[in-house]
């Protein structure tokens, strides 16, 4: 009788943990890709970047899925690799890993204001860790937010 109880036992948790398990796939990660999304910067260094651009346009940055990055600065378009290591923690809606760029290449047109485009590129190149969350992409240096992105429409 005990053996019977046993089994019983050991078949109701196996059942309960695979039922738990396939909650948990189940749950729909409301993300943007890091990879094919525009991103468009709207903070720096916590400052709001619509506020610090006179009539240059926003800063955006595009993460291809073959290691790829390229972008518009503010005045100069950019480009170089990414590697991204995704983290083993992966939340209910969002993704976190750590992200560093290789050798980057910018344009040299001439930038009557280029104070944002030189600060962007300079905190780009120290960014070591990321976190998107829906719509959103942040990107960190030491645990330090940096910079933030909206997706584009």
């Amino acid at each position: 009788m005990k053996r019977v109880i046993t089994i019983i036992t050991i078949i109701a948790m196996t059942v309960l943990g695979y039922s738990c398990c396939n909650c948990r796939k189940g749950v729909q990660r409301n993300h943007r890709p890091l990879g094919t999304t525009t991103w468009n910067l709207t903070q720096i260094e916590g400052q709001n970047v619509a506020e610090l651009l006179n009539e240059q346009k926003v800063p955006t940055i595009i993460f291809d899925t073959e290691g790829g990055v390229g972008g518009y600065a503010g005045c100069n378009s950019y480009g170089g690799q990414y590697k991204i290591v995704p983290s083993e923690v992966e939340y209910q809606k969002d993704i976190v890993g750590k992200l560093s760029f290789g050798a980057m290449f910018a344009t040299k047109r001439y930038c009557p204001n280029d104070k944002i485009e030189l600060r962007y590129l300079s905190l780009l190149d120290k960014i070591d860790s990321f976190t998107i969350e829906e719509n959103k992409l942040y990107l960190f240096t030491n645990g330090e937010l940096k910079l933030v992105y909206t997706a584009a429409e």
